[in-house]
């Protein structure tokens, strides 16, 4: 019987593919306080244990096809913010995510000549010790093109999924406890009070009780007399002068008018959308205006889809919210969520309002989505293409072989094409819940596959890689964190909270952002690790072929 189903599952993979995914990402969803075992561990572990029934032979283009799609988006979201980080604002924060990366590149690859470690060892090392999944891949696309035979390759992309099984975990929670508890004490420094000091020197408005939704605001009609100051004046003028107001519409004639360049007559009717402290001021010294029945001349209100750039700040959303405008929804990597204080570069808030006030306060904290449900196939694909085009190319340095492969090559052509995106908001687009699927189901069908074809072979090859694997990654995980951290503090002279929180975006951990932040009771960090994570997605998926190339 049992000999029966496994001669199934091996002549029909699809079976055993959606088998993984599905048992995968029900294990993914373990976790104990911040420490989360995650989709792609999850899918990679049940990959390996389905991998047992036999040797599974699944066509190479189906990963291919997954993780090209997977880090093609990666790019295409990260890549206004990689492109925006290079200001003098941020100069910091590039710096040291710079030093991260290549001091994590120095550590590894030192431990990986002194142990003459493997090359597909060493990828599955950097993607598990430095938890960045996307150098499974990466790592895979340069020992394909290495001139070696079919069956080495195979157990090299074996080695790189087990050693990545073997350093995840640690390198996750090991890395978390060290920058939340080991780091402060490092620096001698009490966290939550730093914290606090920082928000209090750099003005931050204190975070805890989230945005609310003001109650006070008014719309208001009024009929122009050839008395009022109004007469002869313009709509830019009227919102200049009368803060916390805008005109939303003009009637003349009972027929409402749509030119942006309209002067104020006497008769017409303006619908005034605002607070009602400004409609207050606005009454006193507008005495000549005649107050008509609002109800008489509705208004359409405007819902737009704005994706968050480096304008945002949380300030302005306030002002936002305080002229007439409310949130319908915020998304962050595709999820919803409730904590608008959370919000950073790179989110998308769908925002309810007057069309007139959006239409000319949206760049203040980014720029309207393109409406609808639709990707842009085309531009996606034709960028993919392009990618792997300049993946395919192959310099050699001293008779070592140097190549971005696939992988690396969808992923810088991604960088390019998001920030082609953001420069032309109507082309291109590639709606979040759309993303976080590419992301999600490519990267993990992906790993699913490697984990059912490394299964055959996962017993020998763990015995065979022993404990070193393992301690090795600890080292690779904590030593560019200990030495980023130093530098970062009495070289770059960085705040404690600058310092960790860039720390996690250099690193890519999200596990300790969301760790420091439980721990301090505040979303400050996030303000230095967006730039660096963006940053860290790039440096370390890159360093995966670098380091099987010089080892090959």
């Amino acid at each position: 019987m049992w000999h029966s189903i496994c001669k199934f599952v091996l002549t029909n993979p699809s079976v055993a593919i959606f088998l993984t995914l599905g048992l995968g990402y029900l294990l993914g969803r373990f976790h104990i306080k911040s420490f989360k075992l995650g989709a792609t561990v999850g899918v990679l572990l049940v990959g390996l244990v389905i991998g047992q029934m036999g040797k599974f032979q699944i066509a190479p283009v189906v990963k291919n096809l997954f993780f090209d799609l997977f880090i093609f988006t990666i790019g295409y979201e990260v890549g206004p913010v990689f492109i925006n980080s290079f200001k003098k604002k941020g100069i910091k924060f590039i710096i040291q995510s710079v030093i991260f990366s290549v001091i994590a590149f120095g550590v590894a690859f030192g431990f990986f000549k002194v142990f003459h470690v493997k090359f597909g060892e060493a990828g599955g090392i950097i993607a598990g010790a430095l938890t960045q999944s996307a150098c499974i891949g990466t790592a895979n696309s340069a020992i394909e093109a290495l001139h070696i035979s079919a069956a080495a390759k195979q157990a090299a992309m074996s080695q790189v999924a087990i050693a990545y099984a073997l350093t995840y975990v640690f390198g996750t929670v090991g890395v978390l406890i060290f920058l939340k508890n080991i780091a402060p004490a490092i620096l001698h420094v009490n966290l939550k009070e730093a914290t606090k000091k920082y928000i209090e020197t750099n003005h931050i408005k204190s975070q805890t009780q989230g945005v609310k939704l003001s109650s006070n605001i008014r719309i208001r009609a009024f009929e122009i007399t050839k008395d009022s100051e109004l007469v002869g004046k313009s709509v830019q003028a009227f919102d200049q002068a009368n803060d916390g107001l805008v005109i939303e519409e003009i009637y003349r004639n009972k027929q409402p008018l749509t030119s942006s360049k309209i002067i104020l007559k006497p008769t017409d009717v303006i619908i005034v959308v605002g607070n009602i402290k400004s409609f207050a001021s606005f009454s006193n010294s507008h005495t000549a205006l005649k107050e008509i029945d609002v109800n008489n001349y509705p208004i359409q209100l405007k819902k737009a889809t704005v994706l968050l750039t480096k304008e945002y700040s949380y300030n302005t959303l306030e002002k936002f919210l305080a002229n007439g405008v409310l949130i319908d929804s915020a998304q962050h990597d595709g999820k919803n969520i409730e904590d608008y204080t959370k919000l950073t570069t790179g989110d998308h808030v769908t925002l309810v309002g007057p069309a007139n006030y959006l239409k000319n306060n949206i760049k203040l904290i980014g720029y309207v989505k393109a409406a609808g449900t639709k990707t842009d196939v085309s531009f996606m694909s034709i960028g993919i293409f392009l990618g792997i085009l300049l993946g395919a190319i192959v310099i050699t340095i001293h008779k070592i072989p140097l190549t971005l492969g696939g992988g690396g090559g969808a992923l810088f052509a991604g960088l390019y094409f998001g920030w082609l995106q953001e420069r032309h908001p109507n082309t291109g687009v590639i709606p979040p819940s759309t993303a976080w699927l590419l992301k999600s189901l490519g990267l993990n069908l992906f790993i699913g596959v490697v984990g059912l074809e490394a299964g055959s072979g996962f017993v020998t090859a763990l015995k065979e890689m022993g404990w070193l694997v393992f301690v090795i990654g600890v080292f690779v995980s904590i030593l560019p964190h200990f030495f980023t951290l130093l530098i970062s503090k009495f070289l770059l002279k960085m705040d404690i909270v600058d310092n960790i929180g860039s720390l996690c975006g250099s690193g890519t951990i999200t596990a300790a952002l969301n760790a420091v932040n439980a721990e301090t009771d505040s979303t400050v960090f996030a303000l230095s690790y967006t730039p660096t994570y963006a940053l860290g997605n790039i440096f370390l998926t890159v360093m995966a072929p670098l380091v099987v190339a010089l080892l090959a």
